[in-house]
């Protein structure tokens, strides 16, 4: 058994890491797309509620 790693070993590697990072950005965008989404549907009954824009104002003040 020798330590260096061949080169089919360093292949795997990198396909690991590559599906890793496509997984956790595509995790990433589907998390925050259902939060914002609920987020702004929330904010969006109460602007229709008060028939008014000051609650999505108040949200992006609130965000940023």
């Amino acid at each position: 058994m020798s330590v260096a790693a061949s080169g089919s070993d360093i292949a795997i590697y990198i396909v690991i890491g590559i599906l890793s990072f496509i997984i956790g950005i595509i995790a990433g965008y589907l998390l925050l797309a259902s939060y914002y989404g609920r987020r702004f549907g929330v904010v969006g009954t109460a602007c229709s509620d008060v028939d008014s824009l000051v609650p999505l104002i108040a949200e992006l003040e609130k965000e940023s």
